[in-house]
């Protein structure tokens, strides 16, 4: 007999995994917790996961993927490589503004040794930054000597924490404007240089 899946159920646990892991990490984000914040028996949570590691680490793959998704688009669709990260930090920055669990979630597994993204997806983010360069260095927009690393770091990773310095409120600003994504941007883009 086929599973009925309830995509309501599957969405109140996704939410619930994203919500308690930014709330307490990913250790204190226990699966009795997901599955009483989502309303659904532990049994239930288990027919579709073996356990906290497999949902949270789909949930890292999905919000990843769409990181690597625009990245690809951009470098496929835009003619500078000032352009690409200008608009690649917009979408963070409006993912931040749209879906701010979901860039908190990103933020927290960022910097928890649980946790890395899939060999999979880092290959494919280590192509994607060796193409920023190249693309870069043949337009004069990127210095020859910046690693994917380096790329990666400027262009994802300062981003991120800057959202995340200003969801806290850490010197006292809890928002951001137009004007703040573009020095952002600037910032990162002359990094490169």
């Amino acid at each position: 007999m086929a599973r009925i899946i309830d995509e309501g159920k599957i969405q109140q646990i996704r939410e619930a995994t994203i919500a308690l892991v930014v709330q307490n990490g990913y250790g204190g984000a226990a699966i009795s917790s997901i599955a009483r914040r989502a309303g659904v028996a532990e049994g239930y949570l288990y027919r579709f996961y073996t356990g906290k590691q497999e949902l949270v680490t789909e949930l890292l793959y999905t919000k990843v993927a769409q990181i690597i998704e625009k990245l690809e688009f951009l470098l496929n669709s835009c003619t500078s490589i000032r352009e690409v990260i200008s608009q690649l930090i917009g979408e963070l920055f409006n993912m931040a503004t749209d879906s701010p669990e979901e860039i908190k979630f990103i933020h927290v597994l960022m910097h928890d040794y649980n946790f890395q993204v899939s060999d999979e997806q880092r290959l494919h983010i280590k192509s994607l930054c060796e193409r920023v360069i190249n693309i870069g260095i043949e337009n004069g927009e990127v210095n020859r000597n910046i690693s994917p690393e380096e790329a990666y770091g400027i262009v994802v990773i300062y981003p991120i924490e800057f959202i995340n310095l200003r969801m806290k409120g850490f010197f006292g600003i809890n928002t951001w404007t137009i004007e703040d994504k573009k020095r952002v941007a600037e910032f990162s883009i002359n990094a490169l240089k």
